[in-house]
């Protein structure tokens, strides 16, 4: 359609001769522009908008690594009532700590174990002395690793003994004298078969995890236990008779038929009161565990903190204290497996 109006036009200007065709001719000119002129749209200006700035973004701080001031490691101690001086022990442990390291460390006291692995779990707690059965506890959920272990008594471990009244018709298959066993735990132990135990408590590892794991690994089935609550209860028990047929003791770091709660009424009991069987010592002491995940670099150097400590009297006095009065006499570096035979009898209850 636009180029009809342009042939018209050419076709006018080659005929024009007079002015009258002029003027048709300049009349024609107008009002193709000024058709052109009224097809161009007409722009309407809208109102105005101020543009929403975007918003800037915003700067995400950085976590400090753990042992910065402003993110401690934080050492967790269990202080019940009728220890006050774990707390303050702790305070100063985690104080030399800290100027050994140059890591910001802190104590913190709690009043139960469940609260210590409670503050392992959340990660608010780094550092922990732990007994073996809830060492066990933390490693099978990932919450910390075993780093160093503590003598006790002269031992790093320690392990369980079978004891039973010397009238009671049991075979001896220990040598006190050489301290060996005369034969195998399949051997040794099937004679408890179908036959009471007196055991010390649920939580005890010596006197009744351990034995009761050692009999169910072997598939001897013993008749309902009695709970004599102590380890010199089972000795006073299988004194008497008639409470039990046998029972089972911590042994190797001690014997409690020597202690003097048996001794002052019990002169005689080492020898009523024999040693049938002794177990290997699977038992670790308590240890010093750190929570999973920590560097390397991190890890080194708290534990070379804590041999240091550990290398001085004063030092083992002071991790005594913060580990609730258990008597530490001297720390070594340990790995987790060490653990493995206490589990291998643990789960066969």
């Amino acid at each position: 359609m636009e180029t009809q109006p342009a042939s018209i036009l050419c076709k006018l200007v080659l005929r024009a001769s007079t002015r009258r065709w002029l003027f048709l001719i300049l009349l024609a000119i107008s009002m193709i522009f000024s058709g052109c002129l009224s097809a161009t749209p007409t722009i309407t200006p809208g109102p105005l908008t101020t543009p929403t700035p975007s918003p800037l973004p915003t700067a995400t701080p950085t976590p400090q690594p753990l042992g910065h001031p402003t993110n401690p490691l934080i050492f967790g101690v269990v202080a019940f009532e009728d220890q006050p001086g774990v707390a303050e022990s702790a305070t100063r442990l985690a104080e030399q700590l800290t100027e050994k390291t140059g890591l910001s460390v802190q104590s913190l006291p709690v009043d139960t174990y469940q609260a210590l692995l409670k503050g392992l779990g959340a990660r608010k707690v780094h550092i922990a002395w732990l007994p073996p059965l809830t060492y066990l506890f933390a490693s099978q959920h990932g919450l910390a690793r075993a780093a160093l272990l503590t003598s006790h008594f002269g031992v790093y471990l320690y392990g369980t003994q079978f004891l039973a009244n010397a009238s009671s018709g049991f075979t001896l298959y220990f040598d006190p004298v050489r301290g060996v066993n005369l034969a195998d735990a399949s051997v040794a132990l099937s004679q408890f078969d179908g036959r009471r135990p007196c055991w010390v408590d649920y939580t005890s590892a010596s006197g009744y995890l351990v034995p009761a794991g050692l009999l169910a690994l072997h598939g001897i089935h013993t008749t309902e236990p009695a709970f004599t609550r102590s380890h010199a209860g089972v000795v006073r028990s299988l004194y008497v008779q008639g409470i039990c047929d046998f029972g089972a003791t911590f042994s190797i770091s001690g014997d409690p038929r020597t202690s003097s709660a048996v001794l002052n009424d019990l002169p005689d009991a080492l020898q009523r009161i024999p040693i049938l069987w002794r177990s290997d010592p699977i038992i670790p002491n308590v240890n010093l565990s750190l929570i999973t995940g920590l560097p390397e670099s991190t890890e080194k150097q708290l534990v070379d903190a804590f041999l240091e400590i550990a290398s001085s009297p004063e030092g083992l006095a002071l991790l005594s204290s913060s580990a609730g009065e258990y008597q530490i006499e001297a720390l070594k570096p340990i790995d987790d497996p060490l653990y493995d035979p206490l589990r291998e009898v643990l789960d066969a209850l």
